[in-house]
């Protein structure tokens, strides 16, 4: 009888401490995400980019910085704001920290700055990194497609709206745009002035570019760029569309790639433009911007640009 209370008393004991064990919570699982960190070399600004593995909860991330022995933590209310009061940093969104308006630092060539991504709910580093003067080394290399962040100007009476041709291009027919008011359509609207060419009726995609926060100095050189629009012209009764860029080295500031754009009237379908020659380094990128214009038979016709996007390389 002394043996069987004992075994009871023993397992009981082992029984009490696995529910113990087992009950406390395991460390928190630290995201797995690359990020690229450089610094403008001529400036207080640091970037940091989403280069690839998990998205991170802008909630559950703070980045802390020593910069000239000095601690500086930029918040997750800030990393919420720099995105746009978006609640998830994802895939190729660049972190822009003004380091000089923010805690009134002068960075100078020579200073180091070590820089580390935390994850707040396990307080576990998911990134570390030192910023140096090495500009050239710590630039990531680019291969990207950038759509417009900027603003859409629209003269001729249509619609415009950055969100609308950020998305996704979307190359099939579809017979939507035809039943609903333009601002409900998924993309922009332009209609083309009537019976002739009318320069003044126009809608105009500003990139507002800064390649700085693609980590390119502006002398960065490019081997490819290429200019990708995806539209719908209604029907042929369209003429002349005219597809310009902005170069400030022209008498008028516009230059035209197409004096006529072919007619897609069945379907959304791409066109593509290589402005390699017109644009050839990182300095050119700052003011691009695309204007179309043309001009319609007698009736009111409609454009509809799904999607624009400048492939840099």
């Amino acid at each position: 009888m002394g043996t069987v209370l004992l075994l009871g008393i023993v397992v009981i004991m082992i029984s009490f401490s696995g529910a113990y064990i087992f009950a406390q919570k395991g460390p928190d699982d630290v995201p797995h995400t690359r990020l690229q960190e450089w610094r403008d070399s001529s400036g207080d600004t640091i970037y940091v980019k989403h280069s690839g593995g998990e998205p991170l909860y802008t909630e559950n991330c703070e980045i802390v910085l020593n910069i000239k022995g000095e601690k500086y933590v930029y918040s997750s209310e800030d990393i919420f704001k720099n995105l746009g009061n978006e609640s998830v940093w994802r895939l190729g969104e660049v972190l822009t920290i003004d380091a000089g308006n923010i805690w009134g630092i002068n960075i100078t060539n020579n200073d180091e700055i070590e820089l580390l991504v935390v994850d707040t709910p396990s307080k576990q580093p998911i990134q570390k990194a030192r910023l140096t003067k090495e500009y050239e080394t710590t630039r990531p290399s680019l291969r990207i497609w950038i759509t417009p962040r900027g603003e859409i100007i629209d003269t001729s009476g249509g619609y415009g709206d950055i969100r609308q041709i950020k998305d996704k291009d979307s190359e099939t027919p579809n017979d939507v745009l035809y039943n609903t008011k333009d601002k409900d359509r998924p993309c922009t609207v332009y209609h083309p002035s009537l019976s002739k060419l009318n320069s003044s009726e126009y809608q105009e995609f500003d990139f507002d570019i800064n390649p700085l926060e693609y980590g390119l100095d502006p002398e960065y050189t490019f081997s490819n760029v290429t200019l990708k629009i995806v539209y719908h012209s209604h029907d042929v009764a369209t003429k002349q569309i005219k597809v310009k860029i902005y170069d400030a080295d022209e008498p008028d500031g516009w230059v035209n790639l197409t004096e006529d754009l072919p007619p897609h009237t069945d379907t959304f379908k791409s066109e593509y433009y290589d402005l390699t020659n017109y644009i050839q380094n990182a300095e050119e990128l700052t003011c691009f911007k695309v204007r179309i214009e043309g001009w319609a038979e007698n009736i009111q016709k409609s454009v509809y640009i799904d999607y624009m996007a400048l492939w840099i390389e």
